[in-house]
């Protein structure tokens, strides 16, 4: 029978070593060709979540200003401030997000917080006793997703650093975010944000205080309230925030530099300006294209995500013309971008 089947043609043989390449290839190229659209579209689902979060703070924001006729301040009574304990009150470096906590439901968490302690023990400049930074520790062990850019590396990590007051990035487990408060040129080290109401480059959050719906003259859906920032690998030092519900150095405040008056119907800056605080700026021109403290940012293609203080998102392009991207962290130097 067998001797019959070969004598018929009908005998098998298996691939040829070359047909069996020439399979591969074509599965690996196919599979090289599908996975960069995987990925993009991973990526779009992430992009997607994280522009979720900042609609969540947007609203959040809004029902903070129902209740309490004022934006939440950035931080409370911050230890970088150098005028003294005795103007802002004892330190106690409390975030604006622990202001929020209940209007992104997590009143439960808000009502344990003792406002007697401090979320970070960086004491070295305003005087007076250094915050117990303890008491409040087991409310942050855990971080709410809402602070958390899905596509952001490292976002939910953990760090500790630094010990008293004396250290700047002081920190007890805090969990990296993705988020900073759009601040104009203010950072932890100013003063209350009443003392910068005359100023051009004032944002719409502060130390101590922030902003009203009424003082944003520029308009709400015109004015930066939150913004996307990376820290980690994309920052110059793993110390830079932010840092979500901890108040150490850097934890809060999204700032871009001006020269702070008017030229030519548009405020003023430096070229060092754009080049360090534009949209995923590499601080001094570096190689390694990474932020400096402060800088909005992210890993997204070209850009980060906002919310504005209308609630409104939106993808802002990295190469937006600076004195644009000034004019939308300011919110009342009298310059209205209707389109960006």
């Amino acid at each position: 029978m067998r001797e019959l089947r070969h004598r018929r043609g009908f005998t098998r043989r298996g691939f040829t070593l070359i047909e069996l390449l020439v399979v591969i290839a074509i599965i690996a190229i196919l599979v090289a060709l599908l996975l960069p659209a995987v990925q993009q579209a991973r990526e779009a689902a992430r992009r997607s979540s994280c522009k979720s979060n900042l609609k969540q703070w947007g609203v959040a924001l809004h029902n903070y200003h129902d209740t309490h006729s004022m934006f939440p301040p950035a931080l409370l009574n911050s230890g970088r401030y150098s005028g003294g304990a005795g103007r802002n009150g004892p330190t106690r470096n409390t975030t604006g997000w622990t202001m929020l906590l209940p209007q992104i439901e997590e009143g439960a968490r808000f009502r344990r917080w003792n406002f007697n302690y401090g979320s970070s023990g960086s004491n070295p400049r305003a005087g007076g006793p250094t915050p117990n930074d303890s008491g409040n520790r087991p409310l942050w062990d855990s971080t709410p997703s809402v602070f958390l850019c899905p596509s952001h590396p490292g976002s939910g990590s953990k760090s500790s650093s630094g010990a008293g007051g004396s250290s700047f990035y002081s920190r007890r487990n805090a969990s990296r975010t993705s988020y900073l408060f759009s601040t104009g040129v203010y950072t932890d080290y100013n003063a209350n944000y009443g003392a910068y109401n005359t100023q051009l480059s004032q944002g719409a959050f502060g130390n101590n205080g922030a902003a009203r719906i009424r003082d944003i003259t520029d308009g709400t859906s015109n004015s930066i309230a939150i913004g996307e920032a990376w820290g980690g690998q994309f920052k110059t030092s793993s110390n830079y925030g932010p840092w979500g519900l901890v108040g150490t150095h850097t934890c809060c405040h999204g700032r871009v530099v001006s020269n702070n008056r008017i030229s030519g119907g548009r405020i003023s800056y430096a070229a060092s300006h754009a080049r360090d605080w534009s949209i995923n700026s590499a601080w001094g021109g570096r190689a390694d294209k990474k932020t400096y403290a402060w800088v909005f940012n992210s890993g997204h293609t070209g850009g980060a995500q906002f919310v504005n203080c209308d609630g409104s998102t939106r993808f802002i392009n990295e190469n937006i013309n600076y004195g644009t991207l000034l004019s939308l962290a300011y919110i009342h130097d009298g310059v209205v971008v209707s389109e960006y």
